[in-house]
């Protein structure tokens, strides 16, 4: 060690070449994801070193001086959480991001401001966490530690002891706690991610269902066709040699067939419901909870895969537009399915 050391070191493209270790930072920008990328950081080197109190839970030497950031890891990674999570749901406006970082460090304000987007959020949506429970764990952690100091610090600036009693803490259990919390909040976050915000015009509608409606015999043709077709694929082993086996004896197959004989717009319509429907099923778009307003919802998103595909109805798609004609029987029926019933409010 010398006043000669370089502390803080760069890689060189050589080194990077050879394989020499680094970490990334930087790259991840100012948004959502940045606070998401620090909060899992603080989040596994929580649990690594809870790992490390448990194996090593007689050593009090190491495990009464762990606990210390154990406990700030698991809360700073909550905190950035919830930042995260406002910064995804909460008011996009960059004075409304800039005041509820000035909230600092308590969790009980920042939960209090979060909690009206997230609310919005399941109810438009839905979610499999319980916000009460989320804000009983945050309100526990909060009456603990409201400034993220007791933890980090032994006494206050007034040089007062921050901490009045000697505790037995069940770091164990806590740690377990806090995994459930930390799992909660991502959970929390998939489920109400990708939500469709836009609904369909009263003429986009009236437009995308007379449309529907004009078809609606021949999609419950195409249904029973592909049920049957469905049911023959689970019953025998799909292989490259049975492909290539009804390829080479020019086989063609109900589903084609009945899509070579399809009108124009009825051919894009089936492309739109695949694909709309699919991206529900994979949660790519999450739309309303409120039939109503789901079918608006599914209306407009269909409009905007239909306008990136450049496809219009009434206008004859181009070669290669259509993308459903080697789908499986299975796959065809599952996404149409769901579109089906989304526009018939089911």
């Amino acid at each position: 060690m010398t006043n000669k050391d370089i502390i803080l070191h760069e890689l060189t493209s050589d080194e990077i070449s050879a394989g020499k270790p680094f970490a990334h930072f930087g790259w991840e920008g100012g948004k959502e994801f940045s606070f998401m990328c620090i909060s899992d950081g603080y989040w596994e080197s929580a649990k690594i070193i809870l790992i490390t109190m448990i194996n090593d839970s007689g050593n009090f030497a190491l495990v009464d001086s762990l606990i210390y950031p154990l406990f700030f890891n698991y809360r700073h990674s909550v905190e950035t959480m919830l930042k995260a999570l406002y910064f995804s749901y909460g008011n996009q406006t960059e004075e409304a991001r800039q005041n509820f970082l000035k909230v600092g460090h308590n969790l009980e304000n920042l939960w209090g401001i979060l909690r009206p987007f997230l609310i919005k959020g399941v109810k438009h949506v839905g979610s499999e966490v319980d916000l009460t429970t989320i804000e009983h764990y945050i309100k526990s952690i909060n009456a603990f530690d409201p400034d993220s100091m007791i933890m980090r610090y032994p006494i206050e600036k007034n040089l007062k002891v921050n901490k009045e009693q000697e505790s037995h803490f069940d770091f164990i259990n806590f740690g377990e706690r806090m995994n459930d919390l930390c799992d909660s909040l991502r959970q929390l976050n998939y489920d109400l991610s990708n939500q469709m915000t836009d609904t369909a015009s009263s003429e986009e509608l009236d437009i995308y269902l007379g449309i529907y409606e004009k078809y609606r015999q021949e999609i419950i043709n195409f249904i029973s066709i592909l049920e049957i077709e469905s049911k023959k694929e689970s019953e025998r082993a799909f292989t490259i040699e049975t492909l290539f086996n009804s390829l080479n004896n020019k086989q063609i197959s109900p589903i084609l067939q009945y899509l070579n004989d399809c009108d124009s717009d009825l051919l894009i319509l089936f492309d739109n419901l695949f694909y709309g429907g699919r991206s529900v099923n994979e949660h790519v778009v999450r739309l309303s909870n409120s039939a109503v307003t789901r079918q608006k919802e599914f209306v407009k998103f269909c409009n905007e895969l239909m306008n990136q595909d450049g496809l219009c109805f009434g206008k004859r798609p181009e070669p290669g537009q259509i993308n459903i004609y080697e789908k499986t029987a299975s796959a065809l029926l599952e996404g149409i399915s769901t579109a089906i019933s989304i526009l018939n409010l089911e």
